[in-house]
This record gives structure tokens, C-alpha cells and sequence, in this order.
């Protein structure tokens, strides 16, 4: 998810890239709870890696244990920026959590016109609030991407593990003191076009590293280089954190 389009003083952009690398960013990868939903079983037992898993073990067991998930904490951070225009905002930096099944609270430092700022936006349900990167007041903002769509495990990012090709691995390695499985293998970065909003050279394929807990088997670091967005270069690199699963939050629509 990568730029804003049309932005203006007291007004954000409201598109769906831009948005949804918002969301993503800051909270990038997925959630869903509540017996209604049908992809979400709650009584489900989380299993673990096991010594020796396969790379396909290790990609499938974490599709299939985050749908567990009831909430999560997510940060984010872009590396290696390439060219941007005037028009353009790009995350540099997201931090936030993420409530299933559509609540998401998060604070990103971005590149506005060359310039860092720093915005925050809460999405309850159906809506969405962001703070003027200019007068840092809260404003409703509408027909932007409904959450449920990038956290829908069928559907959004947690899906794209199953996307993966020319997979490799595991490797023994540690997310932040936490021991994890690692898969590397390659996106079609039309897969990621969804919230990065797209753009770039039909056939272009983005690294991309999946780090899932050897004890639980959820996803603690996702890496994805390459060209996923327009101005992005090769070396552009995109790492998501996850961390503090399913801990008690609450996210509530700002007072305006």
C-alpha cells in the first residue's frame, strides 16, 4: 500500500492504494473474530512447527493459525525509498493495533512534499478517521477500502503466504527473542497491487520472507523487496512486524 493521490492542506486523499497501504502499514496483515464471520473459528487449536517442518508446513500452519487471531500489534517500516512527486505521500514509518474483526488504531510518519509529518487514523467498521497532517485535527473521511477486505485471511494479506513461488527453506532464525521458522520465496507484486495500489511492470516478482513462531506458528516478520509500487526501486524494502497477539485492547471512534 504506497501513496496517497491529490493531496491537499486540510484535506487527505481518499484512494484505494493509498489507503490500503495505510491500513496495511499499520496494520498490515490480518484479523477477524466473531462467530459470524466464517472464516474465523475461535475454538481452533493452535498448533505448532514441530522440529523439522517443510516449507509448505511452515505456510500453511500459519494461514491456518492465525484465523485464531482476536487482535494483534503491527509496525512497519520502508527502507530504501525510491523517487516521489509532489503528488505522492509514502510511509517511512507505521506503528498501530489491529481488533477483529475491523478496528484499527495507528500512527504512520510519512513524506508529504519532501517534508515528514506524522498522521493518525482509526477505523471503526465502516469509519474512518484521519488527523490533518497540517492542523492535526481529526476528520471523517468516506469511501475509502473497507479493513475486512485486507484482513479477511481468505482473501487479504495473510492469503498472499499461499501465493508464494520458487519457496526455500525453512531456516532456523529469531524475530525479536522470538524463535521462528523462515520461508523465503517470490510475489507477483500484482498480488500486492491490492494495497499498494500497483502501477509497476506486468511480471514483476518481489522477495519476499516469511517468519512464522516455531511454538505458535503465527506470523512475526513479513519482508517483501522490489518494485511493488510506482517509485519504488529494486532494493525498496517493506518489513512488517507483528507482535502481542490477541492481548485485551480497545479501539474507539476519536471525539471530533
Amino acid at each position: 500500500m504506497h501513496t496517497f493521490r491529490h493531496l491537499t492542506r486540510g484535506k487527505v486523499a481518499q484512494g484505494r492504494g493509498a489507503f490500503s497501504l495505510l491500513i496495511l502499514s499499520m496494520a498490515c496483515l490480518l484479523l477477524l473474530a466473531g462467530c459470524s464471520l466464517p472464516w474465523q473459528h475461535s475454538n481452533m487449536p493452535t498448533s505448532s512447527l514441530g522440529p523439522k517442518p517443510t516449507a509448505q508446513q511452515v505456510l500453511t500452519t500459519l494461514q491456518k493459525n492465525f484465523r485464531a487471531v482476536t487482535s494483534f500489534h503491527l509496525t512497519m517500516k520502508t527502507d530504501n525509498l525510491g523517487n516521489t512527486d509532489a503528488n505522492q505521500i509514502v510511509i517511512r514509518q507505521a506503528d498501530g493495533d489491529v481488533l477483529m474483526p475491523d478496528k484499527v488504531r495507528a500512527q504512520a510518519n510519512v513524506l508529504l512534499s519532501g517534508q515528514a509529518v506524522t498522521v493518525n487514523l482509526i477505523s471503526v467498521g465502516a469509519h474512518q478517521y484521519i488527523t490533518d497532517p497540517i492542523t492535526g485535527q481529526w476528520r471523517v473521511v468516506t469511501g475509502m477500502l473497507d479493513p475486512r477486505v485486507l484482513t479477511n485471511p481468505d482473501t487479504g494479506l495473510i492469503a498472499l503466504a499461499g501465493q508464494l513461488q520458487n519457496v526455500t527453506g525453512p531456516t532456523d532464525d529469531n524475530v525479536n527473542g522470538t524463535p521462528c521458522w523462515r520461508v523465503d520465496g517470490q510475489l507477483p507484486a500484482k498480488d500486492l497491487a491490492f494495497f499498494t495500489g500497483g502501477g509497476v511492470p506486468a511480471g514483476t516478482m518481489l522477495k519476499t520472507s516469511v517468519c512464522a513462531g516455531k511454538d505458535d506458528g503465527l506470523p512475526y516478520q513479513i519482508t517483501v523487496i522490489g518494485e511493488a509500487a510506482v517509485g519504488d526501486t529494486s532494493q525498496t524494502t517493506r518489513t512488517f512486524f507483528i507482535s502481542k497477539y490477541n492481548e485485551n485492547i480497545s479501539i474507539v471512534a476519536p471525539q471530533m
